[in-house]
Formats: C-alpha cells, structure tokens, sequence
C-alpha cells in the first residue's frame, strides 16, 4: 500500500507541470490563431475597427497576454471557466450540460466494442490461418479502412433517408433515455467499428505472441486441457498489452467525436468544442483542451495501476 501511495504521489506531481504545460500551449494557440472573436457579433456592414476594438474590450481581449492568461488561469483554479462568447452562459454550465450525452454515446460504443471485439480477437488468435481467423482480419481492415464520415453518410441514406427505420439526427431531447436508443444506433455504430477492428486485432497478435511462450508449451506438456492453458495462462498475460489500447480508447469519453456528432447533429462534447473552435470561442475551448487533458492524464495513471491488478510482477517502481 505504501508503495501504491509514493507511486500516486509521485505521479500527480507529474502530473501538475504536464497539465500547466498544456495550458500555456492551449492558451497561447487559441488566442495566435488568425481571426478575432469579435468578428463574429458583427455584420459585414458594421465590420469597422472601432467596433472590433469596443467588442474586443468588452470581452476582455484588448489586455495583454500574459494578463489574460493570469486572470484565466485565476479563474480556472477556482473552478471558473469563464462565461462563453457565444452562449452567453458560463461555461461550466455549458459544458456539463453536454457532457452527459456524450458519456452516454462513447460509453455505449467503447462497451460495444470491447464485448464484440475481445471474444472474436481470442477465437482468431487461438486457430491462427483458419477460416475464422481470415474473416475477422478481412473484416477488421474493412473497419479501419472505412472513414468514419462516410459510414456515417451511408447509414444515414440507407436507414433514415431510404428506410425510414432510424431517425435522421440528434440525441431525441425531451424524450426518456430508453426511448432514444434509434437516435444512438448509428452514432454508436460509427463509433464502435473502428473500435472493434482495432481491439480484434491486437488482442488476437496479443494471445498468439502469448502462446508461442515457454510457460505454455510447459501447461501443455503437462496434460492440461487446450481450453485451460488459453484462459487461464495464456490470455491473463495477453490482457497486459491490451489494457493500454483498451485504456487510450476511453479518452474520447469526455472529449467526443468531433465529426460523428456534427454529422449527426449531437448535441454533445464533440460537437461544442467543433462550434467553439468554429467561433473562436475561446473559454470554451480552453475548458474543453483542460478537461480532455485532466481526464486522459489521469486514464494513464489508472492504466498504470491496471497493469499490477493483472499482474503483479510488475513493479510500481
């Protein structure tokens, strides 16, 4: 316990510069980046550089730098995000008001995928060169050859534009959660396919590089059944690799897909950060850079300590 601790300790005090790191960076590109905030609350008729100038004052863009990015970072350390340019609201409220959707849509899909992918990726891996095994590599380089922004276009023409079986776009709001399950089916399906190919295959190379162990063919020659040397030997050391792709495949969990809920007109993370970027929003997206990069730290230090739960020779140290 005491080694778990210094281990978390020393971690987070990593953790601190990175993420101040990612501030200074975030900060100083958002606000470099060509275009002003301002532009976008005026008419082409009344874009003079006097109102540019009043807009920017009052949204508190015509201080230096350095000062903006004190008062920001003043402001974020005591759980303030600022109010959004576009929204007008603040943007914690903004940003948590769309968080839950998102959650909901990533999370479906990363289970999805995991529960389909790790059984077709053992079966693979366990008769390597059967027709099984050609099937699910055929079919997972479809997966990762597919653009998610075409696949998204096909299901939308073939099951709500010819079909008429799946609504069109949005998450359904107003209705109860049970009752938005078409508004996710293909959201969730876009998202997953490429989640499914990638998983399948590495954790079939995972389990075959497993078996070609020494410690195998040892559970081998002593007589134990081909099905207990693969789950009991084999596939606890072949989910240690795999525990770094299925833990990168959660980052998306807060952050969104940017063009799977743009396409799909979803009101959540993925699209916000596409509307703020678009407008040059920049509280919002800053709060959105700060939140993916806490979560996604903190996602590698619970997949560090993963690797120990699965096997516990590895060493915190």
């Amino acid at each position: 316990m005491k080694t778990l601790r210094g281990y978390l300790l020393r971690r987070i005090l990593i953790t601190i510069p990175t993420l101040w790191g990612v501030s200074v960076l975030t900060f100083a590109i958002v606000h470099l980046a060509p275009g002003t905030p301002a532009a976008f609350f005026v008419s082409s008729s009344s874009f003079a550089p006097v109102v540019l100038a009043r807009l920017a004052a009052q949204l508190g863009l015509n201080k230096p730098l350095i000062v903006q990015y004190a008062d920001w970072m003043v402001q974020m350390l005591q759980g303030n995000f600022g109010q959004s340019f576009t929204y007008n609201v603040p943007v914690a409220r903004l940003v948590f008001g769309r968080l839950g959707l998102t959650v909901a849509l990533q999370g479906i899909a990363f289970v999805l995928a995991v529960v389909i992918a790790i059984p077709l990726g053992i079966s693979s891996g366990r008769r390597p060169n059967s027709a099984l095994d050609h099937l699910v590599t055929t079919a997972s380089f479809l997966g990762l050859s597919l653009p998610n922004f075409w696949f998204a276009l096909m299901l939308m023409l073939l099951f709500s534009v010819h079909l008429g079986w799946l609504p069109l776009a949005t998450a359904g709001p107003g209705l109860p959660w049970l009752q938005r399950a078409p508004y996710f089916a293909m959201p969730v399906t876009v998202l997953a396919l490429p989640q499914v190919a990638i998983y399948a295959r590495f954790m079939r190379s995972s389990l075959l590089e497993v078996v070609r162990s020494d410690f195998i063919t040892t559970a081998r020659a002593k007589g134990l059944a081909e099905r207990v040397v693969t789950y009991r030997h084999a596939l606890r050391n072949a989910l240690i690799p795999m525990v770094t792709v299925v833990g990168s495949g959660l980052a998306p969990l807060l952050s969104g897909s940017v063009i799977v809920e743009t396409i799909f007109a979803f009101p959540g993370i993925g699209q916000l950060a596409y509307n703020a970027v678009l407008r040059r929003d920049y509280p919002v997206t800053l709060a959105l850079t700060m939140l993916t990069a806490t979560f996604v730290l903190v996602l590698n230090i619970v997949v560090d300590v993963a690797y120990v739960l699965i096997d516990p020779r590895i060493a915190y140290a």
